[in-house]
């Protein structure tokens, strides 16, 4: 059995409004330190068998949009 983590997040250069929103919010509960929020999703997939080229196959075709999202597959130790 393979469990494989997968995080998709938005690209550097695509605005995330929800972070933005986070990272006021922070600030106005006192936290100045907060610099940027990013937000992503994270996707914990069990397997009876496969690797990681098949989490790169379940970004490609439905977890993420390759124009707006990064996807980072790897292996889950949890």
């Amino acid at each position: 059995m393979a469990k494989l983590r997968i995080t998709v997040t938005l690209k550097g250069s695509v605005e995330d409004a929800e972070g933005q929103s986070v990272a006021k919010a922070l600030k106005l509960l006192g936290y100045k330190n907060v610099d940027e929020v990013r937000t992503g999703k994270v996707y914990r997939i069990k397997l009876k068998g496969g690797d990681l080229s098949e989490g790169e196959e379940f970004c490609s075709k439905l977890l993420s949009n390759p124009v707006i999202n990064d996807c980072k597959v790897e292996f889950d130790e949890d």
